[in-house]
C-alpha cells in the first residue's frame, strides 16, 4: 500500500541522481514498501530511495510488457508525433533508445532516416525485426556505441526507468554529433488529474518529471530545449489501470512450454488482451472528452533539443 508521508525523513538517504545534491533532510512523497520516492528541492526531481537496478530480464519476465510486445498492435504513440512533427534533423542517423517493437523507427525510417534501436528487452527487438524488418537493432548498453555516431537520439519513456538519469544524459550528448538533437519524453508528473498508475512507482519508474525538472537535465548535459509539450489524453491509460481483472496475465502464465495446449493458451491470452485493448480505445472516447472539459493536461511532457556547436 502507499502512503504519503510529506515531511518526513528517509534517514541516509541517496543522493539526488540527477543533480547529486547530498539527502540533506530530503522530502518523502510516498512509500512503496522498504522504498521510498524524495522530492529533490534543488533540481525539482522526485527519485526512488533506495535505487533498485532492474535488468533486461525483468521486464521480459513482466506480463504487461510481455504482452504490451507480444500482442498490441504496431501504432504511433503521441510522443512519437511530436517527433514526427518536428522533424529537426530532415534526414541522418537516427538512434531510438528503448526502441520497444520498433513502430517509431519503422515511421521515422520512411521520412528518411537511417535508423538503429536499443533496447534491453530482447522479446522485444525481436517483433521489432519480425514485424518492420529492422536490421540495426541491439541489446546493448549506451555506452558500447561510438561518440558522435548519431544526428539524433531518441528516448520515449526511457528516462523515467533508468537509476541514473544524468549519466543517461550525459552518455546520449557524447553519442550526437555537434549541433545534433535529441527528443525524449516522460510520464508528466504534474498532470491534471493527478491520476496514478501502479507503473509509476518503483522498479517500475525510478523517477518522477515536472517540466523544470526535466529542462534543468537536460540542459545541464550539454543541450538547449527548443520545444517543450504536454500531451496524450489519460484516459485509456486510467481506464486500463482501473478495470484490472488479471486473466490475460493468467492465460499467459498458462502458456509457457511448447506444443498444441501452450499454443492454445497464447492465442487465448493474445484474444483476451487485443478484447480489452480494443474496449479501452472505445470507452476512453467520450471518458476524454469529459476529462478535456475539466481540463486535463495530458499524461506525457514532451522536450526536444539540440546539442551546442562545442566539441
Amino acid at each position: 500500500m502507499t502512503t504519503t508521508a510529506p515531511s518526513r525523513a528517509v534517514g541516509a538517504g541517496t543522493a539526488c541522481p540527477v543533480c547529486a545534491a547530498p539527502p540533506a533532510a530530503p522530502r518523502v512523497i510516498e512509500r512503496h514498501g522498504d522504498t521510498a520516492l524524495v522530492h529533490c528541492a534543488g533540481c525539482d526531481v522526485v527519485y526512488s530511495d533506495p535505487m533498485p537496478s532492474v535488468d533486461g530480464p525483468w521486464y521480459e519476465g513482466q506480463p504487461m510488457y510481455v504482452m504490451r510486445d507480444r500482442f498490441q498492435p504496431a501504432g504511433l504513440l503521441w510522443n512519437h508525433r511530436q517527433f514526427l512533427r518536428d522533424l529537426p534533423a530532415r534526414g541522418g542517423r537516427l538512434l531510438d533508445v528503448g526502441c520497444g517493437t520498433g513502430a517509431f523507427l519503422a515511421a521515422a525510417r520512411r521520412r528518411g532516416y537511417e535508423v538503429s534501436g536499443v533496447d534491453f528487452d530482447q522479446h522485444a527487438i525481436g517483433e521489432a525485426t519480425r514485424r518492420h524488418g529492422l536490421s540495426r537493432l541491439y541489446a546493448a548498453p549506451l555506452e558500447t556505441l561510438r561518440p558522435g555516431a548519431f544526428d539524433v537520439v531518441t528516448a520515449f519513456e526511457v528516462l523515467e526507468h533508468s537509476p541514473s538519469p544524468r549519466a543517461f544524459l550525459q552518455t546520449v550528448h557524447r553519442l550526437v554529433v555537434p549541433g545534433g538533437w535529441l527528443a525524449l519524453s516522460v510520464p508528466y508528473r504534474d498532470r491534471r488529474p493527478a491520476f496514478r498508475y501502479h507503473w509509476d512507482a518503483p522498479p517500475h519508474h525510478l523517477t518522477r518529471w515536472s517540466r523544470r525538472a526535466l529542462e534543468r537535465a537536460v540542459v545541464g548535459a550539454g543541450f538547449r530545449v527548443e520545444r517543450v509539450a504536454v500531451g496524450m489524453a489519460q484516459a485509456e491509460s486510467w481506464l486500463h489501470q482501473t478495470l484490472q481483472f488479471g486473466v490475460a496475465s493468467r492465460a499467459l502464465g498458462r502458456a509457457s512450454g511448447h506444443g498444441r495446449a501452450a499454443t492454445g493458451r497464447m492465442r487465448l491470452a493474445r484474444t483476451l488482451y487485443l478484447a480489452k485493448h480494443y474496449t479501452m480505445k472505445a470507452l476512453a472516447v467520450p471518458v476524454n472528452g469529459a476529462l478535456t472539459l475539466l481540463g486535463d493536461t495530458g499524461h506525457d511532457l514532451y522536450l526536444l533539443a539540440q546539442r551546442s556547436g562545442d566539441a
